[in-house]
Parts: structure tokens; sequence; C-alpha cells
């Protein structure tokens, strides 16, 4: 499929059309981002994600962390369901922590849930560091957050929304469903759980609802308290 669309050993893939290579076209970038959704879609990858405003994170770096920690309970409860194991890769960015932070996770578990002192990671095999470029994954992680990024952030735009449409149809087949038919929680996941500030709380609601009027229904609805 790289060959197919002008990418080189050497190119990397990403969903940014500002970080493709210069000798492919920008059609041919959106026919591979295309083609690499269609593919992880047939070959029976999952999406896990959770999403949290920026205002109600403390910090971009804090956020990151507790949201790796929710992934990465979400991955295991999953795997747990399904009677399977795997590996947790995590993308590089800059903090001197990162290196204990997944020790931790995978000598003792997940630190701080309200109902125990820790949780083990009993269905992950390891955590470890990736980056852009060591594997093909990689590039489908970053094209699929790429465009479910896009797709949110251009929920106000108008002039945006076909081509958001278009990314939400792609990203459909990517999710774990319910019996129901709805986007099960361990996919795609609302964070915090509880919302407080009235204001926020709308914000979530809207973004639910835009979810599910473009084909991805989430079971989880935000709530405040």
């Amino acid at each position: 499929m790289r060959a197919n669309n002008g990418y080189g050993p050497d190119d990397i893939l990403k969903f940014n059309t500002k970080e493709r290579p210069r000798h492919v076209t920008p059609e041919a970038h959106r026919e591979a981002k295309r083609q690499v959704l269609q593919e992880a879609a047939e070959h029976s990858a999952k999406l896990f994600c959770s999403s949290i405003l920026h205002r109600v994170a403390t910090s971009p770096q804090e956020a990151r962390f507790n949201e790796i920690n929710r992934i990465c309970y979400h991955f295991n409860c999953y795997l747990t369901r399904i009677n399977d194991h795997g590996l947790v890769l995590i993308d590089t960015f800059q903090d001197n922590t990162i290196v204990g932070f997944l020790r931790q996770k995978f000598s003792v578990g997940l630190k701080g849930l309200p109902y125990s002192s820790s949780y083990r990671l009993d269905r992950v095999l390891g955590l470890h560091l990736a980056s852009i470029g060591s594997s093909h994954f990689c590039s489908i992680v970053d094209v699929v957050l790429g465009a479910l990024r896009y797709s949110i952030n251009a929920r106000n735009d108008t002039s945006r929304q076909t081509v958001a449409q278009t990314l939400l149809a792609q990203l459909a087949p990517l999710v774990i469903g319910t019996g129901s038919g709805k986007v099960d929680e361990l996919s795609v996941f609302f964070s915090p759980k509880t919302i407080r500030a009235p204001s926020y709380l709308s914000e979530y609601r809207a973004l639910h609802a835009y979810l599910a009027a473009n084909g991805l229904d989430c079971q989880q609805e935000p709530s405040g308290p």
C-alpha cells in the first residue's frame, strides 16, 4: 500500500498532510490514509480512546498519564473479556519519568484507583516505548487518532463537516460494539466519568450527540454529579 501510493522505505506515513513526503501528492496521501483505515478494520484492529476537555485537564502531562492509565485499564478489561493477552506500546514524549511510569504499570499495575490501592494489568505482557516509523502499527495509530482528532475539532466548523463525516464513517468499523448497537465504553470514553461544571458538561454532551449523529452512538453518556 505504501509503495502503491508513492512512499519510499524511509518515508513516514502520518495523518497530518503537512508532514507527508514532498514527492507524495495530497491525493495519494488521502488514499493511503483511507486504505490504512480500511486495512485496519479488515484485520480486526480495535479502537481504544479517551477524550478529555483541555480546560478540565490540570496539565497536558498529567492528562496524558491519567489517560494512559485509563486506556491500559480498558485494554486489560477487553483482553480479559476475549481471553487473550497483549502488549502496550506508548508513543515517545518528553518526560523524564516515563520509564519509571512504565515499569510501575508492569510490576505493580494501576495506582490510585477509588476501590483498591492497585490493579494488576494481568493480561498485559509488557509496556514499551514506540515511535513513528518503528512499525506499521505506529502509522496506523497516528492515522486513526489524527482522523478522530480532526473530526472532533471540526464538529462546529460547517466548512469541514464533509471531511469529518467521511473520517468518522471510516473509523466506525474499528470501534467495539455492544449488543444494543452502541459503542462500548471501553472503546470510546469521555473523561472524567463525572463532569462537575455545567458549562463543561454541555460541551461533552454536544460531542456525544455529534458522534451519535455520525454513526458512533456511545454507550457512555456524559453526566454530572
